[in-house]
């Protein structure tokens, strides 16, 4: 009831340190399409990124760790100097033994992060 099903295998974010086995996992599961984004909030919120824009950032962006929550994740892709980055909030989940990325958001941002924890 009320989308509370006790059957359903519950999404576990799976935690990672090194980002370049993260990238090596990110890379896997865009090749098996095995990418979920929330399309209604990136809409809803105006946010203008595509699916191809996605992508990008998720294969040739740079990575960081976020900064408050483990087993989350910040691509961020900038194809020309002149346009706003495309960045990209994620994590990995095991939902009943199927890997997926979890897209959180994508948006544009002219501001740069800072590069502590870059791959």
């Amino acid at each position: 009831m009320y989308g509370n099903d006790t059957y359903e295998p519950r999404p576990e974010r799976l935690p990672w340190m090194d980002l370049g086995e993260l990238w090596k996992a990110v890379q896997a599961l865009l090749d098996e399409d095995r990418v979920d984004v929330p399309w209604d909030h990136i809409l809803a919120e105006g946010h203008g990124v595509v699916e191809e824009e996605i992508r990008a950032a998720l294969s040739d962006g740079t990575y960081a760790l976020h900064d408050s929550v483990d087993g989350r994740y910040l691509a961020t892709y900038v194809g020309w100097p002149s346009r706003p980055a495309i960045v990209v909030l994620f994590e990995l989940r095991d939902v009943g033994g199927d890997r997926r990325l979890q897209v959180l958001t994508a948006y544009r941002s002219r501001a740069t992060r800072r590069r502590a924890h870059e791959r």
